[in-house]
């Protein structure tokens, strides 16, 4: 109830926010620095204001957010020119905390530069793009509060992440941008790397900010999660049995699971595209007869003489399903993954 009452009061608090503060600087920040940009790339891809500021060791931060306002998943590539002392340029280049921006989500990015070697010349800028059409996978539950730890002086960004999916996750990483209370963004953090969260298992993640931001944080907003997962994933399919399997598309997949009652693989779709769009399921197995494996949709069965239905097999154990999934949210059930096999 209390993070609920957080949560809501945070939102309103940023939504009176947002029309003032796009024109102040960091008032109560000291040493701080403003570089203001706005690029956008392509009409969707959009930077934010940045900001700079000196950290505790003395050398300059530039931060900001790229927003993805498109359709597709994307990699970001952000990058800043520096100039030495000696009068030699270098161009910095980093990603965003997130290593995939999914529509309608930001990712938050940080340059360090080191004090006495390099100043920064103009403003960071998007210099790479690329598309990544795999589905976003909702299989971790965050627990924490936009609010700074109260009880310490660090004012991290602390909570828990709870793996509610079938599979293992690996090399996962929570990042947010922190926010002073006029709602500028003053820093971007990245927690620990939790190695390993089995499925129910539930890890501990702190993000630390800067010691120089810490006493202005107010809140924190964009958070999101970077996970190490390869595309291809096992599936537990029980009695020591298990699948290797690969979706394609840019969709949203919730409850993704192996039912053994009516040997099926449930899962919940929405496409990212709002009029919908095509998938792509691979499924790995031993050995499999196309014809054992049929797909249904909301509970008919997916029409097989629908020229947007493909199921075939690519070689003696890989069945390849194409499909359309129409606008909205919908429930998938791919039938015969055991008597495939």
């Amino acid at each position: 109830m209390i993070r609920s009452l957080v949560l809501t009061l945070t939102a309103a608090l940023v939504t009176i926010l947002t029309l003032s503060v796009l024109l102040l600087q960091f008032p109560s920040l000291p040493k701080a620095h403003a570089v203001v940009a706005d690029t956008t790339i392509n009409n969707s891809i959009k930077m934010t204001k940045q900001q700079s500021f000196v950290d505790s060791s003395g050398r300059l931060n530039v931060i900001g957010v790229v927003d993805n306002n498109g359709k597709i998943p994307i990699s970001v590539t952000v990058s800043l020119n520096t100039v030495y002392k000696s009068g030699s340029s270098r161009t910095l280049i980093d990603s965003t905390f997130g290593n995939i921006i999914y529509p309608f989500t930001g990712a938050p990015f940080k340059f360090v530069i080191e004090p006495n070697q390099q100043s920064v010349k103009g403003m960071a800028f998007i210099s790479s793009v690329k598309q990544i059409p795999v589905p976003y996978y909702n299989v971790i539950r965050l627990n924490y509060s936009n609010m700074p730890a109260a009880a310490s002086s660090s004012k991290a960004m602390v909570g828990t992440a709870k793996n509610i999916g079938p599979f293992d996750l690996h090399d996962v990483s929570v990042y947010a941008s922190a926010h002073d209370r006029n709602g500028i963004q003053i820093d971007s953090v990245k927690s620990n790397v939790m190695h390993l969260i089995k499925p129910g298992q539930e890890a501990r993640f702190i993000a630390l900010p800067d010691s120089t931001t810490a006493p202005h944080i107010f809140y924190y907003s964009c958070a999101g999660m970077s996970l190490g997962n390869d595309p291809m994933t096992t599936l537990d399919i029980g009695k020591g049995q298990s699948i290797l399997y690969d979706i394609r598309g840019v969709v949203r997949i919730s409850d993704f699971k192996y039912s053994a009652d009516n040997d099926s693989i449930i899962f919940a779709a929405k496409h990212y595209n709002p009029d919908g769009g095509p998938i792509a399921l691979k499924l790995v197995k031993n050995s499999g007869n196309p014809a054992a494996v049929s797909v249904m949709m909301d509970g008919k069965m997916y029409n097989s003489n629908n020229s947007a239905l493909s199921v075939k097999m690519l070689d003696p154990k890989t069945v390849h399903i194409d499909l359309f999934v129409p606008s909205g949210d919908h429930s998938l059930q791919i039938k015969g993954i055991r008597n495939a096999a």
